[in-house]
């Protein structure tokens, strides 16, 4: 638990973090972005955008092991212009 709170107040600190998700969010169309810790069995949410209303907000957790896609690979690619 004591990393997590280092990981999530280091996050945190890093004052470009909103501006870097917008940009993400922005390029990509996706209405949820996210820096995240994540385990073997967890994903933590360290800095979120949420136009999407998604729900996860900054320490919010998903467990991993529960989760429909757990194992799947996920690559994203920018679109080209």
């Amino acid at each position: 638990m004591e990393q997590k709170a280092t990981n999530l107040a280091t996050i945190g600190r890093i004052s470009a973090v909103p501006a870097m998700l917008k940009v993400i969010s922005d390029m990509t169309g996706l209405r949820f972005a996210a820096v995240a810790r994540v385990t073997d069995d967890t994903w933590t949410a360290c800095a979120v955008l949420d136009p999407l209303n998604f729900g996860l907000g900054v320490g919010g957790e998903l467990d991993l092991t529960t989760t429909e896609e757990h194992g799947t690979v996920f690559t994203f690619s920018l679109p080209t212009a």
